[in-house]
């Protein structure tokens, strides 16, 4: 297993690994493009032989908040906005769930962010995850939640794992982890 980096190059596998993972069009190659310049080398994949197993989109503190203004309660935060880092996106091709993948990918990024400055890291925790593994793994890995949003990725337009063919009426948890 190798564990690399993200960037422009790895786009293209980025989306298809996504759209199979997350649901259609969840991304766009415009928005991996943007979110990989956002990183500043703290998102990473993980490859097995040129299988693409995993990916962590981790967005470097002060690169991110821009335009998001939904979802978010920098009031309940401990740190100031500009110190947070976000965990955008984690997800694991099946057969290679359950293994530790997905730990060991956001602890090496967490790591990243740090180097860049991130007093803490924000994400956004998926509820109705199967068996709400989402949430759980979160609270195993130090996060606490903060908020809840519901219908927080209704006003995207692609098909939700667990909602489709109606639009995403799932339910985000914002959770902090302090570092």
């Amino acid at each position: 297993m190798d564990i690399t980096s993200l960037t422009h190059d790895h786009v293209a596998l980025v989306k298809a690994f996504t759209d199979q993972w997350i649901g259609l069009n969840y991304y766009s190659h415009d928005e991996l493009t943007q979110y990989l310049d956002q990183s500043e080398g703290c998102s990473l994949g993980a490859f097995v032989g040129d299988e693409l197993a995993a990916v962590r989109i981790s967005l470097a503190p002060g690169r991110w908040t821009h335009g998001m203004e939904t979802g978010l309660s920098p009031s309940k935060w401990k740190v100031p906005k500009n110190s947070m880092a976000y965990f955008k996106s984690l997800f694991v091709a099946k057969k290679f769930q359950a293994d530790g993948l997905g730990k060991k990918l956001s602890l090496q990024s967490i790591e990243l962010l740090k180097a860049k400055g991130a007093k803490g890291v924000l994400c956004h925790s998926w509820l109705e995850s199967p068996n709400n593994s989402s949430q759980r793994y979160l609270l195993k890995m130090g996060f606490e939640a903060v908020n809840e949003f519901p219908k927080f990725w209704y006003p995207i337009d692609y098909q939700c794992t667990r909602c489709a063919p109606k639009r995403c009426e799932c339910t985000a948890i914002e959770m902090v982890k302090y570092i």
